[in-house]
């Protein structure tokens, strides 16, 4: 369903979270669902946020918003059929937006029907109709517009893999205007989390015939949605800027704050010294000062909280199956994974700031399950499965290098050692990694490597159809994977329309394929900030990324 384009970057995104993201600020309890600084009060509208980017965005619009900053920005600005929200208990729900309901037979061909007061904003200042989400989804699955993010809409009919249409003189095929509040999409195949991807902004909604009139360059500077925020100005390398939609339709949550200053940082250290200086609202934490910063936050009287949410994304241990040691044989498997210091990684590399994994989908994603893994951290046990093998051979660790790569590498092969099985960890640039990899069926010597994964919508699907699925796991996980039981699982789960039956079958599919164990769950991430004492409300979902419209100023 996603091109192998996007997965690259999926990994490479999320191995950086653990440098800067996920390492912010560590010191919170961390359960499952999130631990949210103290917010007491009545909340108060008014007031300006100034909330920090971790770097220049890529794009704030829906063709190509694709980066941390850029979601962060078009999440508040656009809006689709569907949204994401993090309910009590931390999870991330899909839940109607411009839609107002849908529904599907056969999960394969939908009906969304839309609300009838939605506008976009001034200066476009008309009514959304049906059209425009057709106008909008052409636009960016269209080849020639060369969307990095169009593959989230591949599933929809008359698209390829990569979510470009296959004739682009027939158009978006799929998609169909029933009237002006009814769309019905039909797609490649039955996919009963289809509503979900649909919250990514690649999906929301744009004024097409004003991107024309204005030009494709204009409207990215300064796009136009429907969202509670809108783009008063971009300052490159500086700042965004976004004030209240004053023709917002949603008048139960239309936002507390009048603006938001978005500052754009290029590294952590900077970041924190603003917050220090009580210039931002919230902030990272660099790893260096993570020590003394989750000592006592708040301490000095200066009302600052900190908080941890789950975030959507995983680091794994990839195992090439078709390695003649590896594949062939599942008590050296077992043992690797009862001897993976996944502790110790995230202890002594991490800080602690991110939580050992139990399985392959993380917290905060609806379905999940804690302690999957059904050889779980049993050093003396590896060690007696070792010696009754006879022993094993020395085998390869891969990473692509860098310093907390290599320490992760460094600390699994220590652990792995205490159970009689000798690693070596070698490092290879991002490209030479990655060509590696891809020929682990054709003798390149794969053995074992390190990969990491961030989700697109929340959806267990999102992690184990492309990392695991026979077709997908040479390119998603590097694994060459293939399971017909595991497939089967994960064709019947996408058909299925009930969720909690749909979720049930994700996680036979998911403990099943533990069982083989072609990848060694390490740990999930975590998203850590501190909080000023005028902020309140705040909170990041699995997605990273935080809704304006919740939080208010004292």
């Amino acid at each position: 369903m996603q091109s192998r384009t996007r997965k690259l970057i999926g990994a490479v995104l999320a191995v950086s979270l653990l440098a800067a993201a996920a390492a912010a600020f560590g010191g919170c309890s961390s359960d499952a669902g999130g631990d949210t600084p103290a917010d007491e009060g009545t909340p108060k509208p008014g007031g300006a946020l100034v909330f920090p980017l971790p770097g220049e965005p890529v794009s704030i619009e829906p063709l190509n918003a694709q980066d941390a900053s850029g979601l962060q920005v078009a999440h508040q600005v656009f809006q689709g059929l569907t949204k994401w929200v993090r309910n009590d208990d931390g999870v991330l729900v899909t839940e109607p937006d411009i839609a107002v309901s849908w529904e599907s037979a056969d999960a394969q061909t939908w009906v969304f029907h839309l609300r009838e007061d939605v506008t976009f904003q001034p200066p476009v200042s008309r009514a959304v109709t049906a059209q425009d989400f057709l106008d909008s989804w052409t636009r960016v699955t269209d080849p020639e517009n060369q969307s990095y993010v169009a593959y989230i809409l591949a599933p929809i009919e008359g698209l390829d893999d990569r979510g470009y249409q296959t004739d682009p003189e027939q158009g978006l095929t799929g998609v169909t205007v029933v009237d002006d509040q009814t769309l019905q999409v039909t797609l490649r195949y039955p996919f009963a989390d289809f509503p979900a991807t649909l919250g990514h902004p690649v999906a929301a909604v744009t004024p097409v015939d004003y991107i024309d009139e204005v030009g494709a360059k204009v409207f990215a500077r300064a796009p136009v949605g429907t969202g509670a925020y809108a783009v008063q100005s971009w300052r490159h390398k500086e700042e965004i800027r976004l004030v209240k939609n004053p023709t917002y339709w949603d008048a139960e949550q239309p936002g507390w704050v009048d603006a938001v200053q978005l500052p754009i940082y290029d590294d952590v250290d900077a970041m924190w010294e603003d917050f220090q200086a009580g210039r931002l609202d919230c902030s990272q934490v660099p790893v260096e000062q993570l020590p003394a910063a989750t000592a006592s936050p708040g301490a000095a009287g200066d009302g600052r909280t900190a908080g941890s949410w789950p975030a959507a994304a995983v680091y794994l241990v990839g195992i090439n199956m078709t390695d003649p040691t590896l594949g062939a044989s599942l008590d050296l498997r077992k043992a690797l994974s009862q001897s993976a210091a996944a502790q110790a990684v995230v202890d002594e590399v991490g800080l602690g700031v991110d939580e050992v994994a139990g399985g392959y989908v993380p917290p905060g994603i609806p379905g999940y399950k804690d302690a999957q893994n059904p050889y779980p951290y049993d050093p003396e046990g590896a060690a007696a499965v070792v010696t009754t093998m006879g022993g094993a051979p020395t085998l390869n660790y891969w990473y692509d290098v860098s310093d907390d790569h290599r320490r992760i590498g460094e600390t699994l092969a220590a652990g792995w050692a205490g159970a009689g099985l000798k690693v070596k960890p070698s490092g290879y640039e991002w490209g030479t990694f990655l060509e590696k990899l891809s020929r682990g069926d054709k003798g390149s010597g794969s053995q074992l490597f390190r990969i990491a994964w961030i989700a697109d919508y929340p959806s267990m699907d999102a992690f184990l159809y492309p990392l695991f699925q026979s077709d997908q796991s040479p390119t998603g996980s590097y694994t060459f994977y293939s399971n017909a039981g595991v497939d089967e699982l994960l064709q019947k789960a996408r058909a299925t329309m009930d969720a909690q039956q749909r979720q049930n079958l994700y996680a036979q599919a998911e403990k099943l394929i533990l069982t083989d164990m072609p990848a060694l769950p390490l740990y999930s991430y975590r998203y850590h900030r501190v909080v000023g004492p005028r902020l309140h409300g705040f909170a990041v979902d699995p997605m990273g990324t935080t809704d304006m419209r919740s939080v208010w100023i004292e």
